[in-house]
């Protein structure tokens, strides 16, 4: 009988890891090996074998890949996958690339039925009798705050707890502070970084053009409609047979010009796209009406039908102006400032146009 106990044991060994290595097949065949996902960490772990760190993936609700480097047992789990962030899915030499679905729950244990919130980790409990695991706080969630872009993090940068990132404002924002975005221990970011949004100094100024198709007219291009459809949203446009067309705008003030921004025409009303008519643009600013000379830009083109296709000419260094001329095909007009100091023109057809200043 005991003769039998001993020679059953390895019986009942094999028949519960055969199982278990086929859960597992899956997972190891679909490795992407040389690859690994960049800049969307949530934390990372050193001294972790490669099936610990997708167990930290599983407990991990927010996780959705992990990245493993086999030399150095360095774990990073993320926050997307390649097909949610496909710009970030990359070679990299010694890398291994997972993603969580290709893994059994119940890797994760007593965690693989937890309760755990989005933002929270499951970590096992070993000498509980009545809690066999508790969620404790991962990160500190994807920052949202108005006017931040994320385009600018770091490789190292991770939205765990104690980690920090590096941020910048987006276009039409001014910033202030380092960039910095530290996750503290209760979940929530610290910001030294603060985003303001730069007011339309062209908004509503008094603007002209050479010619003048129908009524579209070059105020405009100044009217805050950033709608693209030349029709319906009535972008300037100016005549047929217009062989030197220009646009400008008369700003009131004087401004230090920094950026020009031009939002493109788009689809039309008969479901033409007419962005191609948006090239071969020069913009130019100067301090009186007859001397708008000083150039800001050029935009060769032709452009494109996205709604938000603003196309910037901001190799500028803080040039006065109080006319600004442009010269192109089809746009729209908006123009910014951080600090007051001259006044613009431009000339073209246009959707709308941004200037930032400072």
């Amino acid at each position: 009988m005991l003769l039998f106990q001993i020679i059953s044991c390895p019986w009942f060994l094999i028949s519960f890891l055969v199982p278990c290595y086929g859960s597992l097949q899956l997972g190891f065949s679909k490795l992407q090996r040389g690859h690994r996902l960049d800049r969307k960490l949530i934390q990372s772990f050193p001294e972790l074998s490669f099936l610990d760190c997708v167990i930290e993936c599983l407990v991990t609700p927010r996780c959705k890949s992990v990245n493993y480097f086999k030399g150095a047992n360095f774990c990073e789990i993320n926050y997307e996958n390649k097909t949610t962030a496909e710009t970030r899915y990359m070679e990299s030499a010694g890398w291994v690339y997972s993603e969580k679905e290709h893994w059994p729950k119940e890797l994760a244990g007593a965690c693989s039925n937890s309760t755990c919130k989005i933002n929270q980790t499951c970590k096992h409990k070993r000498y509980s009798e009545d809690k066999f695991f508790e969620c404790v706080l991962s990160d500190c969630g994807i920052p949202d705050q108005n006017g931040i872009d994320l385009n600018t993090t770091r490789r190292e940068d991770a939205i765990g707890i104690h980690r920090r990132i590096h941020a910048s404002c987006a276009d039409g924002y001014s910033q202030s502070g380092s960039g910095w975005l530290i996750c503290q221990s209760n979940g929530e970011w610290k910001y030294d970084i603060v985003c303001t949004v730069q007011p339309n100094i062209a908004l509503g100024k008094f603007a002209e053009q050479s010619s003048t198709k129908t009524d579209y007219n070059a105020a405009y291009a100044v009217d805050g409609n950033r709608g693209t459809n030349v029709g319906v949203n009535k972008c300037t446009v100016t005549a047929d047979g217009d062989t030197s067309p220009w646009w400008r705008v008369d700003l009131q003030a004087v401004y230090k010009i920094t950026s020009v921004k031009i939002l493109n025409s788009g689809i039309d009303s008969y479901n033409n796209d007419v962005s191609f008519r948006l090239k071969d643009v020069t913009v130019t600013v100067g301090m009186t009406e007859s001397d708008v000379n000083t150039p800001c830009g050029v935009f060769a083109g032709p452009g494109k039908k996205e709604i938000e296709d603003f196309l910037k000419t901001n190799n500028i260094s803080s040039l006065d102006g109080l006319h600004m001329k442009t010269t192109i095909s089809k746009a729209r007009t908006k123009i910014f400032n951080e600090r007051k100091t001259a006044r613009l023109r431009t000339s073209k057809k246009l959707a709308e146009l941004e200037l930032v200043a400072i």
